[in-house]
């Protein structure tokens, strides 16, 4: 089997540029396209484990496929799907499959309005439609959106030490599990948001004058989307974003999302006459982008708590577990072809009761930052490569980790 993905592979990497055109022709009503990931990574201290993802993938593999297909059903209805192929997932390839549909209700000249439903993409911020390695000019994602905390939408610390003892423990390969009930099963911490996942829900977009706006209803929350279907609990998200475009090269936005998190299996857990969908993931965002010349530059924050059923201030009040995860990207392009890209990123802790009794406060979960920055040159219009190096730091740990990059990305 591996064999034969590698053999598709091969194939997809020679296809002339002209044969995803010829398939766009006009009257064409199937749109078909793809991006190939070869990248390696050497020196410093090796790729830390922070770029790992739910599904055993990562940015840095050494090779990634994603296709695309967008089915035009009618002139108001299309049918768009994409899935990535990474030899390196421990998960099957239909939980990579993100599809959805849309029907455009009207297309005006200074306005219009769509409609979606499926698995639809994140409509929060405004990292993920740059999130594809033909857009992003470096190689991995920001924090905020896909960084593994310690908390769980499938299990729930007993209380404040129980949380504690278990700081900078959110990737799956270290987590050992809380102390309150839940599933017993070895799993990943919980992000702020859940790019490389989309949910499944209904979205309203469009744009009036200079604004921008996206509305959803979705199954699970940013921090646990519901990306095979089915539900958890019986609550839903509500979120959305709305951007301002006063005039070319400048984008400011702001978005929002609250929803139950907590699994119904937690019920047992909680406290009687307590439900599981009273516990939410709260969290605001803001955006900006601005692009002159050579330079454009991107920058994001965002406010997330999560209600928690046993984590409390020392007074025997609950408190809410914070985080502010923030990113500043830009690019400069130095000649034609020839680019250079940085982003410094960071996801800071708010502070609980340490357990002890003494009222000492400290953040729940280790503060963490993370540095990439490097060069990239177009060797075609449709062949990217990219050099680059990401600085790690956690205050959980001494020092900082690093390492090289390599990346080519072809376009098909």
């Amino acid at each position: 089997m591996r064999l034969r993905i590698i053999g598709w592979l091969v194939v997809a990497a020679v296809t002339p540029a002209g044969t995803a055109a010829a398939q766009t022709a006009p009257g064409s009503h199937a749109f078909f396209s793809g991006t190939l990931d070869l990248a390696h990574t050497f020196g410093g201290d090796g790729e830390p484990e922070v770029n790992r993802l739910i599904r055993g993938d990562n940015p840095f593999d050494n090779v990634r496929l994603r296709l695309f297909a967008d089915v035009v059903v009618h002139e108001r209805w299309t049918v768009f799907s994409q899935i990535l192929i990474d030899p390196s997932s421990s998960m099957g390839l239909e939980s990579f499959l993100r599809s959805y549909l849309r029907f455009d209700v009207f297309n005006k000249e200074k306005a219009d309005l769509s409609l979606q439903a499926g698995v639809v993409p994140t409509p929060f911020g405004a990292y993920s439609p740059r999130a594809y390695s033909d857009r992003n000019p470096l190689v991995s994602d920001p924090l905020m959106y896909h960084y593994f905390t310690t908390l769980r939408s499938n299990q729930i610390p007993a209380n404040n030490a129980d949380l504690l003892r278990h700081r900078g423990q959110g990737q799956a390969a270290d987590f050992t599990g809380f102390a309150g009930g839940g599933s017993p099963i070895k799993f990943n911490g919980m992000p702020m948001i859940y790019d490389p996942c989309w949910d499944v829900g209904v979205q309203a977009l469009g744009s009036a004058g200079r604004l921008e706006y996206v509305v959803a209803v979705s199954q699970g929350t940013l921090s646990a989307p519901r990306f095979k279907g089915g539900d958890n609990n019986h609550g839903k998200q509500v979120s959305g974003r709305l951007a301002f475009v006063p005039y070319a090269g400048v984008v400011i936005g702001a978005s929002y999302a609250r929803g139950p998190y907590l699994d119904s299996a937690l019920q047992p857990n909680l406290p009687a006459g307590t439900p599981v969908d009273d516990f939410h993931q709260e969290i605001y965002g803001f955006d900006a982008e601005y692009g002159v010349r050579h330079l454009a530059l991107y920058a994001e924050l965002a406010s997330n708590r999560w209600q928690s059923p046993k984590i409390s201030d020392g007074q025997g009040h609950r408190q809410d577990l914070k985080t502010l995860g923030s990113y500043v990207e830009g690019r400069y392009t130095l000649r034609p072809g020839l680019f250079a890209a940085l982003r410094y990123d960071r996801i800071g802790f708010g502070d609980i009761d340490d357990g002890t009794g003494t009222g000492r406060k400290v953040p729940w979960n280790y503060d963490v930052s993370l540095w990439e920055y490097g060069i990239g040159y177009y060797l075609t219009d449709r062949i990217i490569g990219k050099l680059v190096r990401q600085d790690y730091r956690s205050k959980g740990e001494s020092g900082s980790q690093h390492f090289f990059a390599a990346q080519v990305s072809a376009s098909f």
